[in-house]
């Protein structure tokens, strides 16, 4: 199903909507303005493709300015949702930790990072907290998913 239409408030319909890649950048991704969307665009398909590669990553929640209506969004805010398995004290390759790690992911993306294992509280909450609209109390927006 296609990525709804914003809100006269420029946000998503309230929920989590799956979606592609492809109708991310297609929605999200494209010039207005100044190439920042773009640029963050490259950035979001680039840390996609990494954790398509770790194996260890089952879906991406995708949050922030990004996917609004703002023509010069700040960033993108992610949830990394690994499998309910995953075990988080566990070795990972250096690969994994750049995809897992909260400091690597802002400091080479510029995105904020949360974790969490699948269908766990966490992510529900974490959920959650996505979908309140910051320094509006009590009003929600919808999110973005893409699984990987």
């Amino acid at each position: 199903m296609p990525i709804p239409p914003l809100n006269q408030n420029g946000f998503l319909p309230v929920g989590v909507h799956d979606c592609t890649l492809a109708e991310i950048r297609a929605r999200f991704g494209a010039f207005q303005r100044s190439d920042r969307r773009s640029r963050l665009m490259g950035q979001l398909e680039s840390l996609l493709s990494e954790a398509a590669k770790t194996g260890l990553v089952v879906s991406v929640v995708v949050n922030g300015s990004f996917v609004t209506a703002v023509a010069e969004p700040n960033d993108i805010d992610l949830i990394v949702i690994v499998a309910a398995s995953h075990d988080f004290a566990a070795d990972v390759s250096m690969a994994a930790y750049n995809i897992l790690s909260r400091h690597r992911v802002r400091r080479r993306f510029g995105f904020d990072l949360l974790l969490a294992r699948e269908g766990s509280a966490e992510a529900r909450r974490w959920v959650e907290f996505f979908q309140q609209v910051r320094l509006a109390p009590g009003k929600q927006k919808g999110i973005l998913r893409v699984r990987l």
